[in-house]
């Protein structure tokens, strides 16, 4: 209903149903005994039933601006109907925003296979938590890995089998071990001695 001008938007609801489908049951109970109530109680709304054969129960509800959105009532109890239905009729049109709530999980890195390995900077953080002694007091303890965890670390580190395959000929990325040279001493050639 419009608060401004106390107008309904929802005009029209067709509800299809069948006779002998398992999941009509609710939808069936709901039209023999729970309809007529709500047709007296909303008579700005005209209320069509449909019978459809072995199909599953649906809601189609049409608001004045022309919209129409089709509603799946299969395994619904009679409950559940009078309250979609109730929240059709106080809608001025679908709610189609309600059904794209957007991710669920938060990841630090996002990839279509999840989160691969913790960021340097969630890694320092933890470290750094785990090597008080106490927090708030209380005896604190060792920072505990799965077992997945820690086969993937041996399995990329050790073994040099990451995820984009043998690293041991072509690392990728920056590898500590064979720049340490390089880091440690920048300005020194071993080629040319300077006397």
């Amino acid at each position: 209903m419009n608060a401004a001008d106390g107008t309904w938007h929802l005009r029209r609801v067709i509800i299809r149903y069948s006779e002998t489908g398992g999941s009509s049951l609710g939808a069936r109970f709901y039209l023999r005994h729970l309809l007529p109530v709500w047709r007296q109680r909303n008579p700005q709304v005209v209320v069509v039933t449909e019978h459809s054969k072995l199909d599953h129960p649906q809601l189609l509800a049409e608001w004045s601006s022309g919209e129409r959105f089709e509603i799946s009532l299969r395994k619904m109890r009679p409950r559940q109907i009078e309250d979609l239905l109730n929240l059709q009729r106080n809608s001025e049109s679908p709610n189609l925003y309600l059904r794209h709530g957007g991710p669920r999980v938060w990841t630090e890195r996002r990839s279509v296979q999840g989160l691969w390995q913790p960021s340097p900077e969630a890694m320092f953080k933890a470290l750094k938590f785990a090597r008080e002694a106490s927090w708030l007091g209380q005896k604190h303890q060792d920072l505990k890995y799965s077992s997945q965890t820690l086969k993937l670390c041996q399995q990329h580190l050790l073994e040099k089998r990451g995820r984009w395959g043998d690293q041991s000929q072509h690392p990728k990325g920056f590898d500590r071990h064979v720049l340490e040279d390089v880091l440690n001493r920048p300005f020194i050639s071993d080629s040319v001695d300077v006397e």
